[in-house]
């Protein structure tokens, strides 16, 4: 996977084609997150992991029903088998979430951006076999937008 590829990817992924998201998956990939972006990490009741493209689109298409998520890539590092992103991760609440639906802390309106760095290993096909996720920061979303406005 090179930064060419990857950013393909992000544009599949920034516009809803999980189709083609999943394509860069292999069948039993898994897809880890630290935690539920609400606070500290407790043992046995944060973090989540999906299994398969199945629970990915699901998990996204819930997600896109009142959050519009970019990805937005900075660093990108490579080798032969696994690789190592950087992203601003727009968080764009269109809709208060459901109590029981993800982002549930959320608030129509709200702007939630934050630093994530991405590790992806892979198969011998080069499909994604393990994707984890750690959160580095919030970001104040004003900065980052106007930010991205001059760019």
């Amino acid at each position: 996977m090179n930064r060419e590829q990857f950013l393909e990817y992000v544009d599949h992924f920034n516009n809803h084609r999980f189709d083609k998201v999943v394509s860069y998956f292999c069948p039993d990939v898994t897809l880890e997150y630290p935690d539920n972006f609400m606070g500290p990490q407790i043992p046995g009741k944060t973090g989540n992991t999906l299994y398969g493209p199945l629970e990915f689109v699901a998990n996204y298409e819930a997600i896109a029903i009142n959050v519009r998520e970019v990805l937005n890539l900075g660093a990108f590092l490579s080798d032969e088998n696994q690789f190592v992103v950087e992203l601003v991760t727009e968080f764009h609440v269109l809709h208060t979430p459901a109590a029981d639906a993800p982002g549930s802390q959320w608030k129509k309106g709200d702007i939630i951006i934050m630093n994530q760095i991405v590790h992806y290993d892979l198969d011998k096909e080069g499909k994604f076999k393990r994707i984890r996720i750690f959160h580095h920061r919030y970001l104040d979303p004003e900065t980052v937008l106007q930010k991205k406005a001059l760019a």
